[in-house]
């Protein structure tokens, strides 16, 4: 007989289940054929050149300064799937698209999600960031996530669109909250969306 699973660990058993579905393949509306998969420690050299495939002007309103190398060890090195989640996609030998699952392991929100997208901009309106935005949504359910929320420089009109064509609405809205790299204002917005997760694990963390 196996031995009894303590409530905070079913999520991080149900997350691993979750996984042994990658790598997968899918194609986007324009047939493009892309994969989809964890982020390994040995993507560092191709997510950098991921991130430099961002516009200069695009970089002003991301939360994360992408100038910074340590962005990128800290993504790619020390990866705890259950504390943060990030899902590449990769097409024509290289990434092409992050989504990335940010968890609370505690305490009184841990019922809710962050997530964070960037798509190449060469690949953009033809189904990417929908189909990242499915991926991350159904570890969140396995995880017993009940709620993503994402926050955004109101000037990152792309990625807001994307949010809200999959159903995030905004539920707040801060003028000239927070600042840009070059040291701008700007309206602060945050949107969220409610997900069914399974019953089973929805309160794993109490």
């Amino acid at each position: 007989m196996g031995r009894a699973l303590k409530p905070k660990q079913l999520p991080t058993i149900m997350i691993e289940l979750a996984l042994e579905k990658y790598p997968f393949r899918a194609e986007l509306s324009n047939g493009l054929q892309t994969l989809f998969r964890p982020m390994e420690e040995g993507d560092e050299t191709a997510f950098k050149a991921f991130l430099e495939t961002v516009p200069e002007i695009e970089r002003l309103f991301i939360k994360e300064n992408l100038n910074d190398p340590k962005l990128i060890e800290n993504w790619c090195h020390d990866l705890d799937y259950e504390a943060e989640l990030p899902l590449l996609a990769f097409a024509d030998g290289k990434i092409i698209g992050l989504v990335a699952l940010q968890q609370r392991l505690g305490g009184w929100k841990r019922h809710i999600a962050r997530v964070r997208l960037l798509t190449d901009p060469e690949y953009r309106d033809i189904g990417l960031a929908n189909l990242l935005l499915t991926e991350i949504v159904d570890m969140a359910r396995h995880a017993g996530i009940l709620r993503l929320e994402s926050e955004f420089n109101a000037e990152r009109e792309i990625g807001i669109r994307a949010f809200a064509e999959y159903g995030f609405t905004e539920f707040m809205r801060l003028p000239r909250y927070v600042r840009d790299m070059s040291g701008g204002s700007h309206d602060f917005v945050m949107m969220g969306m409610d997900i069914r997760s399974n019953p089973e694990f929805a309160g794993a963390g109490d």
